[in-house]
């Protein structure tokens, strides 16, 4: 494989190589680290995720730092040159920082900054919780690593003694994904330290990290939810593995899996492919991001969609700064908001207020239109532009806050669950329906659902309007040329295919006359769209299970089977703190785990020994004593552990707000 790119050449003198060997002796024999040779002068470090040494000599080049390097050491290794870094997960730079303290450069792309650098975590954690934007990022450091160099580049080109390294940017698993395709150089030897048991392994070594496990199969999925609703980063994930094939490796090395080899490989008889692989599971991911559009669906695969009109066409895809459209006699909408009339008194009642316009919006309809008293206000969803205008109401009315018990969750205690479009403000409702109840106001019959799809937090609401049998159905459903038909699934929503198959079947079933959907949806029940609906859930599912090392999505694309609850605390230092784990298996067997929250010196570390049951879910309260001199600001510990014999994949963590 030829290679055009400009050249870096790392060497002792530019990067201060660390001799580490006499400052690592108070480690040695802590941690069992047998490193193996997996071909001849690449080595693999023990367990998932695997980090890789090239080795020269008594010198290596590192990639990934899943763990420390003492296990070199047996193999004639007295000095680390550097560690390259394929991306900013924490699981992958676990010893980044024990590198850097031993003076050993630590290199990442120049993408990772954001996630990587003090500057850049600090930056992080202190605006994703709560999370108002659709910018989503996954396994962050708790804290930043000063020191770190992050200035890799798609097409940069490292030599180090016998080895030629290509940087080759491969976003998707995380936006700043690289792989690093790696060569030997004419100039030298080997560099192998001994006999290998891939002896003739030649040619081109791709360094993947996790853009692949497995054929078909990535890991952790939902970190390829880059935004709420669109394929942002399967797209490019399927683009990146069709990339790295093109290269046609000889050796694939995964950090969460076997090597796979070229069929030229001695002793690959029987082995995967390697780039069959890479191509099977781009074929796999290109599915999946098909599939994340409903239109896509109904339009190019199923074909013939069904046609039904907006009820309100301007409305569509619009913010609520649009003048009021009148659906019906007693119906209004401007982009999420809904008025509702009633007879008796110009009396009315708002779904989902949005501001900054619904300060401006609804004191204008209700002197237009000559309306009476704002009685009741509904919050749909836990997301914050449906509900954030109430803020500003409840200043100028007393209106009674009502929503599904379930949507309140998140709402009414932001710092409870990691959820992405909070409010930092808690909300108080008045009244929390169930499931399947109905509560009265006015001549108005309200049938409350849950009704989960673009989030878990979600209700449906069904009542006759004007003589039409209404579903008011939060940012589900979208109409098929709009926003691509739905409201989109993503694990951090805890949002998934078959609850949202469930929710589209509960609405053909009722089978209303309008889909009162938001961002200016509203639009005519067609059966044959939800029927389409249902079948776009249930194949989203099996495409999601395909590409999941479990087989099963609802536990490998949420970040949120391991949690603890609060997400968010308040304390000062000294100060006792109370919370739970909680563990949700929805595999068909039990699973074991060992999980401890590190504490990083400003509290003991917490561990736990559990087992979840099939189905079941494991709660485990706890208490933590802080250190009196933890520092201010916001402290975040995270949840290390496995799951089974693996390493877990969950995004845990909590967080202390500290104030002195």
């Amino acid at each position: 494989m030829k290679f055009h790119y400009p050249i870096v050449v790392l060497s002792l003198g530019i990067l201060g190589a660390a001799v580490w060997l006499g400052a690592q002796k108070a480690e040695e024999g802590k941690t069992a680290n047998d490193w193996k040779q997996v071909a001849p002068g690449i080595y693999r470090s023990p367990g998932m995720p695997a980090g890789y040494a090239l080795i020269a000599g008594e010198h290596a080049l590192l990639i990934d730092a899943p763990t420390h390097a003492d296990g070199l050491k047996k193999h004639g290794v007295r000095t680390i040159d550097a560690v390259l870094l394929t991306h900013h997960h924490r699981d992958t730079a676990a010893f980044a920082g024990h590198f850097l303290a031993q003076h050993v450069p630590v290199r990442a792309p120049r993408a990772s900054a954001e996630w990587l650098t003090s500057e850049g975590v600090r930056a992080y954690w202190r605006t994703s919780l709560p999370l108002r934007t659709s910018q989503t990022t996954y396994l962050v450091l708790p804290e930043g690593l000063d020191g770190v160099d992050c200035s890799l580049s798609d097409g940069q080109t490292i030599d180090w003694n016998s080895w030629r390294v290509h940087v080759v940017a491969t976003p998707g698993h995380s936006r700043d994904h690289v792989a690093f395709a790696v060569v030997r150089s004419q100039r030298s030897g080997n560099g192998s330290n001994g006999s290998s048991p891939v002896a003739s392994a030649s040619g081109l070594f791709l360094f993947c990290g996790d853009a692949l496990t497995a054929p078909g199969k990535m890991w952790t999925p939902y970190t390829t939810d880059w935004d709420h609703w669109t394929d942002a980063g399967l797209k490019p994930a399927a683009q990146s593995l069709r990339k790295l094939a093109q290269l046609k490796p000889s050796v694939l090395l995964p950090a969460h899996g076997p090597l796979l080899y070229s069929p030229s490989q001695k002793g690959n008889k029987e082995g995967e492919d390697a780039v069959k692989a890479l191509e099977q599971t781009a074929a796999a991911v290109e599915e999946v991001a098909f599939l994340k559009s409903f239109e896509r669906f109904t339009k190019e695969r199923l074909k013939n969609p069904p046609r039904y009109r907006f009820l309100a066409r301007e409305q569509a895809e619009t913010n609520g700064s649009k003048p009021w459209s009148q659906i019906s006699e007693h119906l209004f909408l401007t982009g999420n908001t809904y008025v509702l009339v009633s007879k008796q008194e110009r009396a009315f009642l708002v779904v989902d207020p949005w501001d900054p316009h619904s300060a401006r919006q609804l004191p204008k309809l209700q002197a237009d239109q000559h309306l009476g008293k704002l009685e009741v206000v509904l919050c749909s969803h836990a997301h914050f532009d449906h509900y954030d205008g109430v803020y500003s109401i409840l200043q100028r009315d007393r209106p009674q806050l009502w929503t599904l018990d379930r949507v309140a969750i998140p709402v009414a205690d932001p710092s409870l669950l990691r959820a992405p479009f909070l409010d930092p403000r808690p909300v108080k409702f008045d009244r929390l329906a169930k499931d399947g109840t109905t509560l009265t106001w006015r001549e108005y019959s309200l049938r409350f659902h849950f009704l989960p799809g673009q989030t878990e937090f979600t209700m449906g609401v069904e009542t006759e309007i004007d003589g039409k049998k209404c579903f008011f159905t939060a940012d589900n459903f979208f109409h098929q040329d709009q926003f691509s038909g739905s409201g989109g699934w993503m694990g951090l929503n805890r949002s998934f295919p078959l609850p949202y198959a469930e929710s589209a079947q509960k609405v053909l079933d009722a089978r209303p006359d309008w889909v009162l959907a938001e961002h200016g949806g509203a639009m005519e029940f067609s059966a044959e769209d939800f029927r389409r609906r249902v079948q776009w859930g249930k194949q989203c599912a099996r495409a999601a299970d395909a590409i999941c090392l479990s087989g099963n999505h609802r536990c490998d694309w949420d970040p949120h089977r391991i949690h603890i609850e609060p997400v968010v605390h308040k304390a000062k230092p000294g100060q006792t703190l109370q919370a739970i784990l909680i563990v949700s298996n929805l595999l068909s067997r039990p699973v074991k785990h060992t999980l401890t929250l590190k504490g990083r010196g400003c509290f003991v570390d917490q561990t736990w020994e559990l087992e979840a049951p099939a189905g079941g879910v494991v709660r485990r309260a706890f208490t933590l004593l802080l250190d009196p001199k933890i520092p201010a600001g916001r402290q975040v510990f995270v949840v290390q552990g496995t799951s089974g014999e693996m390493a877990d994949g969950a995004d845990a963590f909590m967080a202390v707000d500290v104030e002195r």
